[in-house]
């Protein structure tokens, strides 16, 4: 091979320097593809055909060499990989059994929680509960009825209400005397002054 070739081997754009690319067909592939001065049309087909069919199977050839050597690299890899997979199946499978049953525990817990809170009267609070904590049963059902005792006692009616409240004593009055009089004012202020001292 000479400099000029191996130059433009290197060099993909060697054919703006005058100098043969390394991609340009070679002086013998050129003959073969030309028609030849004594074959017909007909013939010159054909050959091309052959020749192309024969391009094709050398190219899947080497293709299938290539595909094999691949294979046989990857073997020895191979191995190793299945049983590390296989390993990794049977943990999988594990996790998934075991996460399986931690949903439906959860699901159970927290149709108890609703369940309970429903019963009560108090499905928000059974629903914060059952969602946003990590609360058990038991102490969820027993925070909902914690919470029956704080709640205050409806009064049904005007009679239960009154009976709480001290009714005054009303006394009967003589003759009241009139506001304006003098006389009137000085008794009421001796009256108060003697139950503030407690004689009255």
């Amino acid at each position: 091979m000479s400099k000029l070739t191996k130059i433009a081997a290197a060099m993909p754009f060697a054919h703006f320097l005058g100098l043969p690319s390394a991609s340009a067909p070679r002086m013998e592939e050129t003959d073969d593809r030309k028609q030849r001065d004594d074959e017909s049309d007909e013939d010159y087909a054909k050959r091309m055909e052959e020749q192309d069919k024969k391009e094709e199977k050398a190219r899947k050839a080497e293709e299938e060499e290539k595909d094999k050597e691949a294979k046989r690299a990857d073997e020895g890899d191979d191995d190793v990989d299945a049983e590390a997979d296989d390993k990794d199946d049977e943990e999988d499978g594990k996790r998934a059994g075991r996460a399986k049953g931690a949903r439906q525990r959860e699901r159970i817990r927290c149709a108890q929680i609703i369940a309970a809170g429903i019963k009560a009267g108090r499905v928000n609070q059974a629903a914060v509960f059952a969602f946003d904590t990590s609360l058990s049963v038991a102490q969820a059902i027993s925070a909902l009825g914690a919470s029956e005792l704080d709640k205050p006692k409806a009064r049904t009616g005007l009679g239960e209400r009154m009976s709480t409240v001290a009714a005054p004593i009303a006394t009967p009055q003589a003759e009241a005397p009139a506001a304006d009089d003098p006389r009137a004012i000085a008794q009421r202020a001796i009256a108060a002054a003697a139950r503030v001292r407690g004689e009255a």
